[in-house]
């Protein structure tokens, strides 16, 4: 009696489990692709927001790039102005070298720069294919700050000569 009974169950259990196969596979509900997210006003300003994380780093343009880089002008001045070995005095005389160690780490003002500027570039491409700019002027408004920040940090790459 007991094998008879193993046995429906076995067999229920494989037949249940086959046939339940396709109702397993459900799409995912919280993931949004590209035509969804850059056809989407609310969706598309972050962004912005990626890009805008870029600048705030601890070692991009708010810890390294905007305090060192290019100081010494007739207004200002950094300390180590004699020493033309310390890095910060390199960023701030416009010398810095690939060596650099305020410029060196994986998360420094050059790789950031490269960061914000791909972000930017797939920003503006889905904005551009999905956005339908022409008809809606909060896209448009989203994918002229996307494309004045990638201006801003194509020109602070170009101004930095390591």
């Amino acid at each position: 009696m007991k094998k008879i009974v193993y046995i429906i169950i076995t067999t229920c259990s494989i037949l249940f489990m086959s046939g339940c196969k396709d109702m397993l596979e459900a799409p995912t509900q919280s993931s949004l692709d590209e035509s969804v997210i850059f056809s989407t006003p609310a969706l598309a300003e972050g962004a912005i927001a990626g890009i805008l994380q870029s600048f705030g780093e601890t070692n991009s343009y708010r810890g390294r790039f905007l305090v060192y880089y290019g100081i010494n002008t007739d207004t200002e001045i950094f300390n180590t102005l004699r020493s033309s070995s310390d890095p910060k005095a390199q960023l701030s005389n416009y010398t810095a070298t690939p060596g650099n160690t305020q410029m060196n780490t994986d998360n420094n003002a050059w790789a950031k720069f490269y960061e914000a500027i791909e972000r930017a570039n797939m920003a503006i491409k889905g904005i551009r294919k999905y956005g339908n700019v022409d008809q809606n002027p909060q896209m448009a408004q989203i994918l002229g700050e996307l494309l004045t920040l990638r201006a801003v940090v194509y020109n602070d790459l170009i101004s930095v000569r390591p």
